[in-house]
């Protein structure tokens, strides 16, 4: 069977968010990248977890945490002009369909902090359902039913038989979020992207897909983990 690969890009300087991916979260000492290691590993699906980072402290944390909980955690150096904020998303893209000939990759975010094992689990499955519908790919979404404009009128409800529709009933439109992308690695180098030819659009729960890219985010995202563990809620 074609194995599963999994894949976190963990960049060096953090314009926004300082120190984002190692700074303490919610009780995990080693903050996001720990709380993402420990989620990805419980998905025994993925036979590798590449961990991709021109950080020297990411990677001295992954080789750590391989030796200790589980070899399946490969940190692998990131070359720094692939690491910088200015790096151009295509050339990094073209990077990671060249690191592994044969596989599936399953590129994830440390800073989904909700995006747990048990969510991993489905999105694989739904890719399995995909593919055999004939998709090439998977990408995690909202689904969102609103009422939204641009500077000519409605862009998603003005074909509706009424001004304005119940919510429910407006087509919708579909918000990558950026917490999970699969397809295989050989897709990938034939498309030069990380969304396929023929694209499964996954939707997922807004609460689970919040992601923290401001440092607003960070402390509001900590805060609601704090508060969902104390009523039970496992982030692992």
């Amino acid at each position: 069977m074609t194995p599963y690969i999994g894949f976190l890009p963990c960049r060096a300087g953090s314009e926004r968010v300082i120190n984002k991916n190692v700074r303490p979260f919610a009780g995990f000492e080693n903050g996001l990248i720990e709380l993402k290691l420990r989620q990805m590993c419980g998905v025994r699906r993925l036979e590798e977890i590449i961990v991709s980072s021109n950080d020297q402290r990411i990677l001295d944390y992954c080789d750590a945490f391989r030796r200790q909980h589980d070899g399946r955690v490969k940190p692998l150096e990131r070359p720094d002009e692939l690491g910088r904020g200015s790096t151009a998303m295509d050339d990094f893209i073209l990077y990671i369909a060249k690191l592994v000939e044969d596989g599936v990759m399953v590129w994830s975010h440390v800073t989904s902090p909700f995006v747990r094992a048990k969510e991993y689990d489905a999105i694989i499955d739904a890719y399995d359902r995909a593919v055999a519908e004939g998709h090439d790919s998977l990408i995690t979404v909202n689904k969102i039913h609103k009422f939204l404009w641009d500077d000519k009128g409605p862009i998603n409800y003005s074909q509706t038989p009424i001004k304005w529709p119940r919510s429910q009933d407006i087509k919708p439109i579909f918000e990558i979020n950026h917490a999970a992308y699969v397809m295989p690695f050989a897709v990938m180098r034939e498309c030069g992207d990380r969304i396929g030819h023929r694209p499964y659009f996954m939707p997922i729960a807004e609460e689970v897909a919040m992601d923290i890219d401001w440092e607003e985010q960070f402390v509001l995202l900590e805060q609601i983990a704090r508060v969902k563990m104390a009523a039970g809620y496992a982030l692992v």
